[in-house]
């Protein structure tokens, strides 16, 4: 039988590699066909630093979105988007006096410093299924694993950069934008790996709804639900006051005690109307409980926050500060002289209330005798820990 001598794979390459640079030109020419329809565009200025110190923040909450699949926040009192306690009554879900707690056995009004939103979504057993989303650009700040901790459970702490506030200057001579926290708690898990210093975009899952808690009863899995805040951190140096008064506190900055909520709902409602919203835009418009007048030191909050000191720099005279019915200052300055005369030789002191804002009085931050308001001592502790 006659040898047959194999033909070489290479013998290809002569049809194959014409046809690749025939398919180049082909593309190129298309390209550059296609590009030569657009307009040329025109060159960007060039920006100077001075130009981008002139410019307005960036709307930081531009981009919000709900924490959960829930659609329908912008109508709270529709059935099945709030949850409430087990009273049943719908109030109870929502931010403020909406409570009452029984102590001892007086009836008294109790803050609720979130929202509560019920789940869209449940498995066989009723449990929720419902992701838990960032709502806008920022920091993971904390995070609380254990569910029996707190009675918040398994809870999530974000940090969002807002300019409006004002910018914190660090001892390298740089700055950076005040921050604003929001809250998720009573989750039945928290997203693998979630870790505090991830940066987080507006809907990157942090977790799921659930109903953990170290309360008793506990919060039934009919009843899972999150508890949404936002709101400022008092005081910075909260866990070195915890230390210094030698009281447990394993959720450092970040215990509940030192984070003062707004009105989520409300807040969430005017970023719809107007998304280019601001937080200090949005305070000016939060009504004050109260203006008070305080003796001690210039507060770490104005130095975080200090769009909202107006006026002459400190002083070193009492202070004049409006705050929230939940405690958050709105707006402070140095006193008046008459503001002076009035405190006297007192620390702390109500210079006008609005009893149509502290409604319930469900932080007991005030007492009236004879309708004359002052400080209770839940309103001196308070203050204790502003000017610390």
């Amino acid at each position: 039988m006659p040898y047959r001598a194999r033909k070489s794979p290479l013998r290809h390459l002569v049809w194959i590699i014409p046809l690749l640079v025939l398919d180049f030109f082909i593309f190129r020419w298309l390209a550059l066909r296609q590009g030569g329809c657009q307009p040329t565009p025109t060159p960007l200025p060039i920006m100077t630093v001075a130009d981008a110190d002139s410019l307005p923040p960036p709307p930081v909450w531009q981009a919000m979105v709900a924490p959960t699949p829930q659609t329908n926040l912008l109508h709270p009192d529709e059935p099945g988007v709030l949850m409430p306690t087990g009273s049943g009554r719908l109030v109870s879900a929502k931010y403020g006096s909406t409570r009452t707690v029984k102590r001892g056995s007086r009836y008294l009004a109790s803050f609720h410093e979130g929202v509560d939103i019920a789940p869209v979504q449940r498995n066989r057993r009723g449990g929720a299924e419902d992701s838990v989303y960032a709502v806008a650009a920022g920091r993971v700040a904390f995070v609380n694993a254990s569910a029996g901790a707190s009675n918040y459970g398994k809870y999530v702490v974000l940090e969002h950069p807002d300019p409006s506030l004002g910018h914190i200057s660090r001892r390298d001579g740089s700055t950076h934008p005040a921050v604003v926290y929001t809250l998720y708690a009573h989750l039945a898990d928290v997203r693998f790996g979630l870790r505090p210093g991830q940066t987080v975009d507006p809907g990157d899952v942090i977790g799921t709804v659930g109903h953990t808690s170290n309360t008793r009863p506990p919060i039934p899995r009919g009843r899972s639900h999150l508890h949404w805040e936002i709101g400022v951190m008092l005081q910075s140096r909260y866990e070195a006051r915890s230390r210094e008064h030698k009281t447990q506190n394993p959720f450092g900055n970040y215990n509940g005690g030192n984070l003062f909520g707004l009105d989520p709902l409300d807040f969430y409602a005017a970023h719809v109307r107007d998304p280019g919203l601001t937080m200090a835009t949005y305070m000016a418009s939060v009504p004050p409980a109260a203006e008070v007048v305080l003796r001690g030191r210039y507060p770490d909050f104005f130095r975080r926050f200090p769009a909202l000191w107006s006026g002459a720099a400190y002083d070193g005279r009492p202070l004049w500060i409006a705050m929230s019915e939940s405690g958050v200052p709105l707006a402070g300055r140095n006193a008046t002289p008459e503001e002076v005369k009035l405190l006297g030789n007192r620390r702390y002191a109500v210079v006008r209330a609005y009893p149509e804002t502290i409604g319930r009085n469900g932080r007991r931050f005030f007492t009236s005798v004879k309708g004359t308001w002052d400080f209770s001592s839940r309103g001196r502790q308070w203050a204790d820990l502003l000017l610390y």
